[in-house]
């Protein structure tokens, strides 16, 4: 039952891990490329590139979560079932690939973030969030 608990943990985590920075009803503490618009110059013709971007980017990552959450499910099965360990390893592995697949497609954006802004908004974003992860930092 130990097992299972920390497993279950160790799954909500993963799930809470993928950041919901993008969502619409989004908390106000959350920033955001969109919070820094004006600071950042960003026109409308590249705020629209950008949206149609990361709402694509939050579909896929709200999928791949739904898909954790049912291989999740799964492997509690599997564990509760006593099942053979190449079958949980197996299970694990998949979850992983999916992990793995969610930080792949968040490289892949970021580099096309970079190629919608221009290389002064690019080097005064990447500012920002430099700025911005430091005070998230606990000190």
């Amino acid at each position: 039952m130990r097992k299972r608990g920390l497993l279950l943990g160790l799954l909500l985590f993963v799930c809470m891990a993928v950041p919901r920075c993008f969502a619409q009803n989004q908390p106000e503490q959350v920033k955001t490329i969109f919070s820094f618009k004006n600071e950042l110059g960003i026109t409308d013709d590249q705020e629209l590139k950008l949206k149609a971007l990361l709402y694509d980017e939050q579909n896929f990552i709200d999928g791949q979560n739904n898909t954790l959450k049912e291989l999740g499910a799964q492997l509690n099965q599997l564990i509760e079932k006593n099942a053979d360990m190449a079958a949980i390893k197996s299970k694990l592995e998949e979850m992983s690939r999916i992990q793995v697949d969610i930080s792949y497609r968040n490289i892949e954006d970021s580099r096309k973030v970079a190629e919608i802004l221009t290389p002064q908004q690019l080097a005064q974003w990447r500012s920002i969030q430099k700025k911005y992860s430091a005070q998230a930092q606990p000190k």
